[in-house]
């Protein structure tokens, strides 16, 4: 869903497969403090789950 709301409103992103990435699953553990999925990061805004009211007011959309 996350996928398809963000490519929806044409917003660019990046995923990582934290279940297959070491590094990005520590990353987002260490650095993020998350330990669920989706975490999303938007500037130095940390969100976990998938909100569509909360992104639409954090991509200005």
């Amino acid at each position: 869903m996350l996928k398809e709301f963000l490519s929806h409103h044409n917003v660019e992103f990046q995923v990582y497969n934290v279940a297959e990435d070491d590094q990005a699953r520590d990353e987002m553990i260490e650095k993020y403090n998350s330990m669920s999925t989706p975490t999303i990061i938007i500037g130095d805004q940390v969100l976990t789950g998938f909100d569509p009211d909360k992104l639409t007011k954090l991509l200005n959309l």
